[in-house]
């Protein structure tokens, strides 16, 4: 069994009037992911919106750390706008992921 994957599960809830704005962060996000894949970064990356509580959720599987750490700074420049849209500090759930090799 291989334990060094990691399952990182992001909540981002926007300000009411900057849904779009968030929405728009995250396909340039996605657009980017798959754009250096080859390069390193997650395994698998998605985003989805929740309509009824207002909230996108971003999850992302990674190899190990060097993709963490690899994904965080192809996207650095992107998350930077983040910061004036959302309503809260992104909540950030990191779980280690098994898998039998």
């Amino acid at each position: 069994m291989s334990d060094s994957k990691q399952h990182h599960h992001v909540t981002l809830v926007p300000q009411p009037d900057q849904i779009e704005a968030a929405r728009a962060l995250l396909v340039q996000c996605a657009e980017r992911v798959s754009a250096k894949r080859k390069e390193g970064g997650p395994l698998s990356w998605c985003a989805s919106y929740d309509e009824t509580k207002r909230t996108f959720y971003v999850d992302a599987l990674f190899a190990d750390e060097a993709a963490v750490a690899f994904h965080q700074a192809n996207i650095r420049d992107l998350l930077a706008g983040f910061g004036a849209i959302m309503a809260a500090r992104p909540e950030t759930v990191i779980r280690p992921v098994f898998s039998l090799v």
